[in-house]
């Protein structure tokens, strides 16, 4: 096989394997992010949550003491995330939450 032949090929299985990375975070991202929103427990403080998120992939950080703050998976372009209820900086509440 010539040079030619060997480089398609080779971007072929790196255009397959892309595909094949994003397609994978989209299928399993409801059951991943519904996990990952069921691990913020009632209580937490915001320092808590901000180090939370960014273990597990999740932003933007929650920037306010209260209100509602949408934490989403960058890997499936924010569609998938928690929706977290803040008051006076303590969590109230953390649901799966979907973009759609």
């Amino acid at each position: 096989m010539n040079l030619f032949g060997r480089i398609l090929k080779l971007i072929g299985v790196l255009v397959l394997a892309g595909t094949s990375y994003v397609f994978y975070g989209f299928v399993s991202a409801e059951g991943r992010l519904k996990e990952v929103c069921s691990q913020i427990k009632r209580g937490m403080n915001v320092p808590e949550l901000r180090d939370f998120g960014k273990k597990h992939g999740l932003g933007p950080q929650p920037s306010g003491e209260s209100g509602v703050h949408y934490m989403v998976e960058s890997r499936t372009f924010g569609r998938y995330g928690c929706a977290v209820t803040l008051e006076a900086g303590i969590v109230k509440s953390a649901d799966y939450n979907l973009a759609d």
